[in-house]
């Protein structure tokens, strides 16, 4: 019997997921609500750059960025192997450049957890709420500060940048000021609403520190119960 229902959830959650958009989340049997992802067609609307730059590239990348920007130049971040052996393998038809390094406001090493689900993998420590399992590995990796890695890097011309550092956003744009100059959009994964990250920034924060880099909130990408994918864009250049 418990088997049938949880096949029961199970098809009815791939049904609001696929068909309507909609993702209950639960976490230790307890749901915390539904995920609806708003509008990804607005990458559509995002403004003309010469190199982009992903943050947290994962083991399958960002295909709808990399498909927008067909024939941009790529940088391509993430201190995983299964993120270096995706790029090496997927992604050689492309211009980019891969730095195995984690993003933070200073330069530094530290562990990041690494789970099951690589794409969840963290240099911070989960609360209750956010909590899956138990991380499979941990790995002491190097943290640099966006600006220092591309500070030798020319012709990179006019940026847009992708964050996904599972609650290390807030740090990565805080080491990336003067990359930030010649940004024309910013699509951070932001944490909102509950604590999912031990000492983790409020959303306030991260919005804050995009205000005092000239930028405002243009876009909401996604929204769901602990984070939201929003596109911060120059406040000067949206008239």
């Amino acid at each position: 019997m418990k088997e049938m229902v949880k096949n029961l959830i199970t098809s009815t959650n791939d049904i609001l997921e696929n068909v309507f958009g909609i993702r209950i989340i639960r976490r230790r049997g307890i749901a915390l609500g539904i995920s609806r992802f708003i509008d990804w067609k607005q990458l559509d609307r995002l403004p003309a750059i010469d190199t982009l730059i992903d943050v947290g590239v994962g083991p399958d990348g960002t295909p709808d960025l990399y498909e927008r920007f067909a024939s941009q130049k790529l940088i391509l971040i993430d201190p995983l192997d299964e993120a270096e052996a995706f790029v090496n393998n997927e992604m050689t038809d492309r211009d980019a450049m891969f730095f195995k390094v984690a993003l933070g406001s200073e330069t530094s090493e530290l562990v990041i957890n690494v789970e099951e689900d690589f794409g969840r993998s963290t240099l911070l420590e989960v609360t209750d709420i956010n909590y899956v399992s138990e991380p499979i590995d941990k790995r002491i990796v190097p943290v640099r500060k966006l600006d220092d890695l591309l500070s030798n890097q020319v012709g990179l011309g006019r940026v847009g940048i992708k964050i996904d550092a599972e609650g290390f956003e807030l740090d990565v744009v805080l080491g990336a000021t003067e990359t930030l100059r010649s940004a024309k959009f910013v699509i951070a994964e932001v944490r909102h609403n509950h604590e999912s990250f031990k000492g983790g920034y409020s959303l306030h924060e991260f919005v804050n520190a995009m205000h005092e880099n000239g930028f405002v909130l243009s876009m909401i990408m996604t929204a769901k119960p602990l984070i939201a994918d929003l596109c911060f864009e120059p406040k000067a250049e949206l008239g």
